[in-house]
């Protein structure tokens, strides 16, 4: 009987085990204005370039998921202040062109081929979700951008093809949230 009852426990210990999914933890970056996680603490870096505007400056957070075997190549977080005279999330009759210059800009830096293309919205702040062909099928790029007062922020993963829409890439994009910043206009 205690044979029995050891066994029954025992498989009961497995079949509960079963129920959980092991889920490793993600690194959180947490900033003044937002929050997001990746799967690995990422790499801090500054670049300027010159647009239309001016110089700009392009403050970036990347993990190289190509090094850890990750289903995806990379994540990253892009944000880069514009003038606020010139662009501003208040200024609603500029942002359709906005964004489609910022989306026809991406397709054409990286030579590929806009496959998917959708609005979206955080905290009332404008934005938009593509999807991009790179390299002929090689890896899809999807990108969410908001235009938070005079901010782009740029969240994107690249991964192969056959790979697009695995959880980690939901999971990075879905983990981005603004921290208590108001529509402009409304301060």
């Amino acid at each position: 009987m205690k044979q029995i009852v050891t066994v029954f426990v025992g498989i009961i210990i497995l079949l509960v085990g079963m129920c959980f999914e092991y889920v490793e933890d993600w690194y959180v970056f947490d900033s003044k204005e937002f929050s997001i996680e990746f799967p690995k603490k990422p790499t801090a870096s500054i670049q300027t370039f010159n647009s239309a505007v001016g110089e700009l400056k392009m403050d970036m957070l990347m993990y190289d998921g190509s090094k850890d075997n990750d289903d995806n190549f990379l994540y990253g977080l892009i944000t880069s202040e514009y003038p606020d005279s010139l662009i501003n999330s208040g200024k609603t009759e500029i942002l359709s062109t906005f964004f489609r210059n910022s989306i026809d800009g991406t397709v054409k830096n990286v030579q590929g081929k806009l496959l998917s293309e959708k609005s979206i919205e955080i905290n009332g702040f404008h934005g938009r979700e593509v999807k991009v062909d790179f390299q002929n099928g090689l890896a899809i790029i999807k990108m969410r951008m908001y235009l938070v007062q005079n901010k782009m922020i740029i969240l994107q993963t690249i991964t192969e093809t056959s790979r697009d829409n695995n959880p980690p890439v939901s999971k990075f994009h879905d983990t981005f949230k603004l921290k208590k910043i108001s529509v402009a206009g409304n301060h």
